[in-house]
């Protein structure tokens, strides 16, 4: 499937790390970040495994890169440095590189995705804020409040994450770049 995937720390692990680190309790994360309780249980005992919409949802709730709910340390400067070989993580049948995240950083996140054509093909999911795909090779399948988009390499599609959505690969593995804005709602006001 692509690219080599690197040796990880259990996905739950780190997601119950990264809540407690914040010093939240399970009904804490599971109110500030919208997944109940029992699925948010299930998720750090690695019984199931994280859609990109609820790592994005934690990321949020947070208010860390998707990549440090991976285990991957943040670095102390204003900029992060994505290497083309950045480890890989599975997660639903997608292997994904968190290719964003300075500390601080709380905009956006940045995910490069691996898609296997041969992937169960999920629930559709939906999620506060936009997402901005790009296809780096190969053909996405790209199922928007029940309508389908197949979209070449080198094709783009931004749309509101709040509608249902899911991904696929049409006949080929796809790589693809997404990049989700939050909402402006948990943003900070600049003067």
């Amino acid at each position: 499937m692509g690219p080599e995937i690197g040796v990880a720390p259990a996905i739950g692990d780190c997601l119950r790390a990264a809540r407690e680190e914040r010093g939240l309790n399970l009904e804490q994360a599971a109110e500030t970040s919208g997944i109940s309780k029992s699925h948010l249980s299930r998720l750090e005992s690695s019984e199931r495994q994280p859609s990109v919409a609820s790592l994005l949802a934690l990321s949020d709730a947070y208010g860390v890169p998707v990549g440090v709910l991976f285990g991957e340390p943040q670095g102390n400067t204003t900029i992060a440095v994505s290497p083309p070989d950045q480890p890989r993580h599975t997660s639903k049948g997608l292997a994904i590189a968190a290719c964003s995240g300075y500390p601080g950083s709380r905009v956006i996140d940045a995910l490069r995705l691996t898609i296997d054509p041969d992937r169960e093909s999920p629930v559709p999911v939906r999620h506060a804020g936009e997402e901005w795909l790009y296809v780096l090779s190969g053909t996405l399948r790209l199922e928007y409040d029940g309508e389908v988009h197949l979209l070449a390499a080198g094709s783009a599609v931004h749309f509101n994450a709040e509608v249902p959505h899911r991904l696929g690969a049409e006949e080929s593995v796809a790589e693809v770049l997404l990049v989700a804005a939050k909402p402006l709602r948990n943003l900070h006001t600049v003067h």
